[in-house]
Protein backbone atom coordinates (compact mmCIF):
# COMPACT_ATOMS: atom_id res chain seq x y z
CA UNK A 1 0.00 0.00 0.00
CA UNK A 2 1.16 3.33 -0.95
CA UNK A 3 2.00 6.22 1.87
CA UNK A 4 -0.44 8.79 1.62
CA UNK A 5 0.64 11.95 -0.08
CA UNK A 6 0.85 14.02 2.74
CA UNK A 7 3.36 12.14 4.27
CA UNK A 8 5.49 12.44 1.81
CA UNK A 9 5.29 15.72 1.27
CA UNK A 10 9.09 17.90 2.27
CA UNK A 11 9.26 21.63 2.69
CA UNK A 12 12.43 23.22 1.60
CA UNK A 13 14.46 26.12 3.10
CA UNK A 14 16.10 27.23 0.02
CA UNK A 15 13.40 31.04 0.10
CA UNK A 16 14.42 30.93 3.59
CA UNK A 17 17.88 32.28 3.49
CA UNK A 18 17.01 35.58 4.83
CA UNK A 19 15.76 33.73 8.11
CA UNK A 20 17.58 31.50 10.21
CA UNK A 21 17.74 27.81 9.76
CA UNK A 22 15.59 27.20 13.09
CA UNK A 23 13.22 29.64 11.94
CA UNK A 24 12.29 27.47 9.53
CA UNK A 25 12.71 24.37 10.97
CA UNK A 26 9.86 25.74 13.20
CA UNK A 27 7.85 26.57 10.59
CA UNK A 28 7.84 23.41 8.86
CA UNK A 29 7.04 21.50 11.86
CA UNK A 30 4.05 24.21 12.78
CA UNK A 31 2.88 23.01 9.01
CA UNK A 32 2.57 19.61 10.08
CA UNK A 33 5.83 18.56 7.69
CA UNK A 34 7.12 15.43 8.66
CA UNK A 35 10.45 15.90 5.88
CA UNK A 36 12.61 18.53 4.62
CA UNK A 37 15.07 19.05 1.68
CA UNK A 38 17.52 20.93 3.37
CA UNK A 39 19.02 23.28 0.71
CA UNK A 40 23.14 23.43 2.33
CA UNK A 41 23.97 27.47 1.44
CA UNK A 42 25.27 30.54 3.52
CA UNK A 43 23.98 31.24 6.11
CA UNK A 44 22.05 27.69 6.90
CA UNK A 45 24.43 25.26 6.18
CA UNK A 46 27.08 26.39 4.09
CA UNK A 47 29.33 23.35 3.25
CA UNK A 48 32.59 24.86 2.60
CA UNK A 49 32.27 26.81 6.41
CA UNK A 50 30.34 24.41 8.19
CA UNK A 51 32.23 22.49 10.86
CA UNK A 52 31.71 18.86 12.53
CA UNK A 53 29.94 20.73 15.14
CA UNK A 54 27.98 22.82 13.25
CA UNK A 55 26.40 19.49 10.98
CA UNK A 56 26.17 17.97 14.89
CA UNK A 57 23.97 20.97 15.62
CA UNK A 58 21.94 20.98 12.57
CA UNK A 59 20.84 17.39 12.98
CA UNK A 60 20.11 18.15 17.02
CA UNK A 61 17.81 20.88 15.32
CA UNK A 62 16.15 18.18 13.20
CA UNK A 63 15.47 15.56 16.06
CA UNK A 64 14.48 18.51 18.63
CA UNK A 65 11.41 18.89 15.84
CA UNK A 66 10.95 15.47 14.79
CA UNK A 67 12.01 16.21 11.44
CA UNK A 68 13.36 13.74 8.47
CA UNK A 69 16.08 15.01 5.86
CA UNK A 70 15.15 13.45 2.75
CA UNK A 71 17.47 15.51 0.39
CA UNK A 72 20.53 17.54 0.87
CA UNK A 73 20.76 20.08 -2.19
CA UNK A 74 23.88 22.01 -2.29
CA UNK A 75 23.98 25.49 -3.64
CA UNK A 76 25.56 24.83 -7.35
CA UNK A 77 23.68 26.85 -10.03
CA UNK A 78 25.87 29.65 -9.51
CA UNK A 79 29.51 30.33 -10.15
CA UNK A 80 32.20 28.39 -8.68
CA UNK A 81 30.72 25.21 -8.93
CA UNK A 82 30.29 23.50 -12.28
CA UNK A 83 31.00 19.75 -12.58
CA UNK A 84 32.02 19.89 -16.48
CA UNK A 85 34.40 22.79 -16.26
CA UNK A 86 37.45 22.80 -18.06
CA UNK A 87 39.70 24.85 -16.03
CA UNK A 88 41.05 22.48 -13.57
CA UNK A 89 40.77 24.55 -10.33
CA UNK A 90 37.00 25.03 -10.96
CA UNK A 91 36.83 21.39 -11.39
CA UNK A 92 38.77 20.04 -8.58
CA UNK A 93 36.98 22.64 -6.43
CA UNK A 94 33.84 21.32 -7.77
CA UNK A 95 34.35 17.40 -6.90
CA UNK A 96 35.58 18.33 -3.48
CA UNK A 97 32.60 20.58 -2.60
CA UNK A 98 30.18 17.18 -3.74
CA UNK A 99 32.54 14.80 -1.99
CA UNK A 100 32.15 17.19 0.88
CA UNK A 101 28.44 17.27 0.81
CA UNK A 102 28.01 13.25 0.16
CA UNK A 103 29.90 13.38 3.87
CA UNK A 104 27.85 15.94 5.27
CA UNK A 105 24.60 14.03 3.84
CA UNK A 106 25.90 10.50 5.97
CA UNK A 107 26.40 12.92 8.72
CA UNK A 108 22.78 14.19 8.95
CA UNK A 109 21.56 10.57 7.73
CA UNK A 110 20.14 12.04 4.79
CA UNK A 111 19.41 9.17 2.25
CA UNK A 112 19.91 11.28 -0.79
CA UNK A 113 22.42 14.08 -2.13
CA UNK A 114 20.49 16.09 -5.21
CA UNK A 115 23.37 16.90 -8.04
CA UNK A 116 23.50 18.90 -11.23
CA UNK A 117 25.84 18.00 -13.74
CA UNK A 118 27.11 21.84 -15.05
CA UNK A 119 27.39 23.72 -18.15
CA UNK A 120 29.78 24.02 -20.96
CA UNK A 121 29.94 26.74 -23.13
CA UNK A 122 26.79 27.93 -24.52
CA UNK A 123 29.02 28.76 -28.02
CA UNK A 124 30.86 25.52 -28.10
CA UNK A 125 29.74 21.70 -28.94
CA UNK A 126 28.98 20.36 -24.91
CA UNK A 127 30.54 17.10 -26.10
CA UNK A 128 33.56 17.75 -24.42
CA UNK A 129 32.15 18.81 -21.23
CA UNK A 130 29.58 16.36 -21.33
CA UNK A 131 32.53 14.35 -20.70
CA UNK A 132 34.10 15.87 -18.44
CA UNK A 133 30.02 15.97 -16.37
CA UNK A 134 30.34 12.23 -17.03
CA UNK A 135 33.07 11.57 -15.52
CA UNK A 136 33.25 13.58 -12.21
CA UNK A 137 29.47 12.05 -11.74
CA UNK A 138 30.93 8.63 -11.52
CA UNK A 139 33.73 9.45 -8.98
CA UNK A 140 30.24 11.25 -6.86
CA UNK A 141 28.88 7.62 -7.70
CA UNK A 142 31.97 6.05 -6.20
CA UNK A 143 32.06 7.39 -2.66
CA UNK A 144 28.57 7.84 -2.63
CA UNK A 145 27.85 4.41 -2.58
CA UNK A 146 30.78 3.73 -0.13
CA UNK A 147 28.55 6.45 2.35
CA UNK A 148 25.11 5.05 1.26
CA UNK A 149 23.96 8.02 0.00
CA UNK A 150 21.77 8.10 -3.38
CA UNK A 151 22.34 10.56 -6.20
CA UNK A 152 19.95 12.85 -7.66
CA UNK A 153 20.45 13.67 -10.99
CA UNK A 154 18.47 17.23 -11.87
CA UNK A 155 17.78 18.25 -15.30
CA UNK A 156 18.10 22.08 -15.75
CA UNK A 157 16.80 24.99 -17.58
CA UNK A 158 18.25 25.60 -21.49
CA UNK A 159 19.77 29.05 -19.31
CA UNK A 160 21.35 27.03 -16.39
CA UNK A 161 22.81 24.20 -18.48
CA UNK A 162 23.30 22.51 -22.10
CA UNK A 163 23.91 19.23 -20.74
CA UNK A 164 20.56 17.92 -19.08
CA UNK A 165 17.90 19.77 -19.77
CA UNK A 166 15.24 16.85 -20.69
CA UNK A 167 14.19 13.09 -19.51
CA UNK A 168 16.29 12.21 -22.56
CA UNK A 169 19.43 13.87 -21.55
CA UNK A 170 19.34 12.39 -18.12
CA UNK A 171 18.74 9.11 -19.03
CA UNK A 172 21.90 9.08 -21.53
CA UNK A 173 23.86 10.33 -18.98
CA UNK A 174 22.74 7.61 -16.36
CA UNK A 175 23.45 5.33 -18.76
CA UNK A 176 26.37 6.57 -19.33
CA UNK A 177 27.91 7.10 -15.72
CA UNK A 178 26.26 3.40 -15.47
CA UNK A 179 25.39 3.61 -11.95
CA UNK A 180 22.78 2.30 -9.38
CA UNK A 181 23.57 4.77 -7.07
CA UNK A 182 21.93 7.57 -9.28
CA UNK A 183 18.67 8.05 -9.93
CA UNK A 184 16.23 11.02 -11.19
CA UNK A 185 14.16 13.85 -9.91
CA UNK A 186 11.64 15.82 -11.88
CA UNK A 187 11.53 19.36 -11.50
CA UNK A 188 8.34 20.61 -12.71
CA UNK A 189 9.41 23.93 -13.90
CA UNK A 190 12.28 22.72 -16.06
CA UNK A 191 10.40 19.88 -17.31
CA UNK A 192 7.54 22.25 -18.88
CA UNK A 193 10.13 24.08 -20.23
CA UNK A 194 11.24 21.19 -22.12
CA UNK A 195 7.90 20.35 -23.54
CA UNK A 196 7.80 16.92 -21.50
CA UNK A 197 5.29 15.53 -19.24
CA UNK A 198 5.00 13.44 -15.94
CA UNK A 199 4.16 10.48 -17.13
CA UNK A 200 6.68 10.51 -19.78
CA UNK A 201 9.38 11.09 -16.92
CA UNK A 202 7.80 8.13 -14.58
CA UNK A 203 7.58 5.94 -18.04
CA UNK A 204 10.95 6.23 -18.69
CA UNK A 205 12.53 5.58 -15.18
CA UNK A 206 9.84 4.33 -13.34
CA UNK A 207 11.02 3.47 -9.19
CA UNK A 208 14.55 5.05 -9.95
CA UNK A 209 12.25 8.45 -9.89
CA UNK A 210 12.45 9.28 -6.31
CA UNK A 211 11.86 13.06 -5.53
CA UNK A 212 10.04 15.53 -7.30
CA UNK A 213 10.31 19.84 -6.44
CA UNK A 214 6.77 21.19 -6.85
CA UNK A 215 7.45 24.72 -8.11
CA UNK A 216 4.62 26.93 -10.29
CA UNK A 217 5.66 29.36 -14.00
CA UNK A 218 5.51 30.60 -16.80
CA UNK A 219 6.56 28.27 -17.11
CA UNK A 220 10.03 28.80 -14.98
CA UNK A 221 10.22 31.02 -12.41
CA UNK A 222 9.73 28.71 -9.30
CA UNK A 223 6.70 30.23 -8.31
CA UNK A 224 4.72 29.14 -5.26
CA UNK A 225 1.16 27.43 -6.27
CA UNK A 226 -1.13 30.32 -7.83
CA UNK A 227 1.56 32.50 -8.45
CA UNK A 228 2.17 31.00 -12.06
CA UNK A 229 0.27 29.79 -15.21
CA UNK A 230 1.25 25.32 -14.14
CA UNK A 231 -1.43 22.74 -13.67
CA UNK A 232 0.00 21.40 -10.64
CA UNK A 233 -2.76 19.77 -9.56
CA UNK A 234 -3.01 17.66 -12.88
CA UNK A 235 0.70 17.52 -13.10
CA UNK A 236 0.69 15.96 -9.43
CA UNK A 237 -2.45 13.34 -10.52
CA UNK A 238 -0.87 12.25 -13.41
CA UNK A 239 2.26 11.08 -10.89
CA UNK A 240 0.39 9.70 -8.68
CA UNK A 241 -1.93 8.02 -11.17
CA UNK A 242 0.99 6.46 -12.95
CA UNK A 243 1.98 5.11 -9.62
CA UNK A 244 4.64 7.00 -8.31
CA UNK A 245 5.87 6.46 -4.49
CA UNK A 246 8.31 9.01 -4.46
CA UNK A 247 8.52 12.04 -2.59
CA UNK A 248 8.02 16.38 -3.12
CA UNK A 249 8.84 19.44 -1.92
CA UNK A 250 8.61 22.49 -2.83
CA UNK A 251 11.27 25.01 -4.20
CA UNK A 252 10.19 28.93 -4.50
CA UNK A 253 13.54 31.55 -5.29
CA UNK A 254 11.31 34.16 -6.25
CA UNK A 255 12.94 37.23 -4.28
CA UNK A 256 8.82 38.14 -3.39
CA UNK A 257 9.25 35.80 -1.20
CA UNK A 258 12.30 36.23 1.14
CA UNK A 259 10.87 38.42 3.80
CA UNK A 260 7.60 36.31 4.14
CA UNK A 261 8.82 32.61 3.46
CA UNK A 262 6.52 30.81 5.30
CA UNK A 263 2.78 32.29 3.56
CA UNK A 264 3.50 31.27 0.37
CA UNK A 265 5.02 27.85 1.81
CA UNK A 266 1.50 27.50 3.76
CA UNK A 267 -0.33 28.22 0.89
CA UNK A 268 1.36 25.77 -1.18
CA UNK A 269 0.88 22.97 1.03
CA UNK A 270 -2.91 23.86 1.98
CA UNK A 271 -3.58 23.78 -1.81
CA UNK A 272 -1.57 20.95 -2.97
CA UNK A 273 -3.59 19.03 -0.13
CA UNK A 274 -7.02 20.16 -1.24
CA UNK A 275 -6.62 19.89 -5.15
CA UNK A 276 -5.04 16.28 -5.39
Amino acid sequence: MFDPLSTRLAAMNIHYFRHSLAHFLDDAAALGFSKIELWAGMPHLSLEDATDNDIKHTKQLLLERELAPICLTPEQCLYPINLASEHPGTARRSLSYFLRAIEVAEALECPQLLVTAGWGYANESPTDAWNRACDQLGKLAQEAQKKGVTLLLEPLSKTESNLIVSSTDLARMMEDIGSDQIAAILDLNAMTAAGETPEAYHTRFGERLRHVHICDGTPEGHLAWGDGTLPLADYIHSLEKSGYTGTYSFEFVSPDYWLDPRTPLAHSHTELLQRV
